[in-house]
């Protein structure tokens, strides 16, 4: 009896057949998704590898695909950048990122990959496949030949924003239009953040490219103040005394400087006075023009509004 019973296997139950029937044809699935160009989720930042493999895909890169910011990878962005009309500073940051996935996607599009801005080993088959529909060395990259064919501009017409004309002199009177202006002199290049690092105003004076030196530059001072000595050009108003050129500030006498922040007022964003439309140098971001939570964003401590002593109209 024993040895009967241990010859015969007992049958599977129910249950555990079906399971057995269903890994098996997950695993069939799977096998057929990864063979073809399936739906990816667009993505909306990039890493460096992904940055790396975007700008190889364009032709802008020829590095290894490592993750490494290294110099090869900053002079990709730099190239990238002339060719976008952006700052060329080498940062594939909130401004660079999206016109690189942008411009991936739109390849992806005209050669009929699923657009999810990487420039990944499907794009790549696919871009080939299309060169060779159209007589273009298939190299599975999108250059100008390619991009030319698929009715991309490569290359944008970049059109410099004139520096903005005023009567001011450096540590004189100025009119409100004008602070604005020189504040947009930078946004509009989006100069990159630096305690350290100087650049030129319409002019070309040159200004620390900080919170505070970009409202000494708005302001037309004759140097760059921190915001521990901003207020020895200014004065405090109220918040209802607040108008465009105006500042708001966390600083003054006594404060820690690096700790400090200033920022550019141009206006109130609504009705009830709780955001406004701000300049600023911050960060990652550079010069940026942004909408802003009165008196600041959360967490980040006590802005009060002040006045440039010297400011007019």
């Amino acid at each position: 009896m024993g040895s009967t019973t241990t010859a015969h296997r007992a049958p599977a139950p129910r249950a555990a057949r079906l399971v057995t029937a269903l890994l098996a044809a997950l695993a069939l699935t799977a096998v057929t998704v990864i063979g073809h160009d399936a739906p990816a989720q667009a993505v909306s930042a990039l890493t460096t590898r992904q940055l790396q493999q975007d700008l190889w895909g364009l032709l802008y890169y020829s590095g290894p695909i490592d993750g490494v910011d290294g110099s090869g990878t900053k002079a990709a962005v730099r190239a990238f950048q002339k060719d976008n009309c952006l700052a060329q500073d080498g940062v594939a940051g909130p401004v660079t990122q999206p016109k690189v996935i942008a411009k991936v996607k739109a390849v992806q599009g005209k050669a009929g990959a699923s657009a999810d801005g990487v420039y990944g080993s499907v794009t790549t088959s696919r871009v080939r496949a299309y060169q060779k529909a159209h007589g273009i060395p298939t190299g599975g990259q999108a250059g100008p030949l390619t991009m030319k064919a698929m009715g991309i501009k490569r290359v944008l017409s970049c059109t410099p924003t004139p520096p903005p004309t005023g009567g001011s002199k450096v540590g004189g009177s100025i009119s409100r239009t004008e602070v604005l202006a020189r504040a947009k002199y930078w946004t509009d290049r989006r100069v990159p953040y630096s305690m350290y690092r100087y650049t030129g105003d319409p002019q070309g004076r040159q200004y620390r490219t900080d919170c505070s030196g970009f409202v000494s530059m708005a302001w037309h001072l004759s140097s760059s103040l921190s915001t521990v000595t901003l207020p020895d050009v200014s004065h405090r108003i109220t918040k209802g005394d607040l108008r465009p050129g105006d500042v708001l500030l966390k600083g003054g006498p006594g404060s820690a400087g690096a700790s400090g922040h200033v920022v550019l007022f141009r206006g109130w964003a609504n009705s009830a006075h709780t955001s406004y439309y701000a300049s600023e140098e911050s960060g990652s971001h550079g010069a940026i023009a942004r909408t802003i939570p009165y008196p600041y964003f959360s967490g980040y401590g006590t802005f009060l509004p002040y006045r440039y002593d010297r400011i007019t109209g």
